[in-house]
C-alpha cells in the first residue's frame, strides 16, 4: 500500500471515528484534508483548521472534545486564574 492510499485509508477512518461526535454537537462542517504529498493532515471542525499530521485517530478524536471544550464549555466561562495559558494549550495546532 503506497503512502497516498494509506492516508486516504486513515481520512475514511478518522471521518468515521468524528461523524457520531460531530453529529451529537451540530457540527456541520468538518473533514480530514491530507495533501497529496502525504506532508500535512489537517482536521477542519466549522472552519478550524488544527494541525493533526502524523496524529493516531485517538489523538484526533481528542482535538475534537479540545475543540469542543474550547468553543462550548470555555465560550460561557471562566477557567480561573491560568484560562489564557489553559487555552492556549488546547489550540497549540490549530492553525
Amino acid at each position: 500500500m503506497s503512502d497516498i492510499e494509506y492516508l486516504e485509508k486513515k481520512r475514511m477512518e478518522v471521518l468515521e471515528a468524528i461523524k457520531p461526535i460531530c453529529e451529537v454537537h451540530n457540527i456541520k462542517e468538518y473533514d480530514y484534508v491530507v495533501k497529496e504529498t502525504g506532508q500535512s493532515e489537517t482536521l477542519i471542525l466549522n472552519g478550524v483548521k488544527i494541525g493533526c499530521s502524523s496524529n493516531s485517530i485517538s489523538a484526533i478524536i481528542d482535538e475534537v472534545i479540545g475543540y469542543l471544550f474550547i468553543e462550548r464549555w470555555c465560550h460561557h466561562r471562566y477557567l480561573g486564574t491560568f484560562s489564557t495559558q489553559s487555552q492556549n494549550v488546547i489550540k497549540r495546532y490549530w492553525l
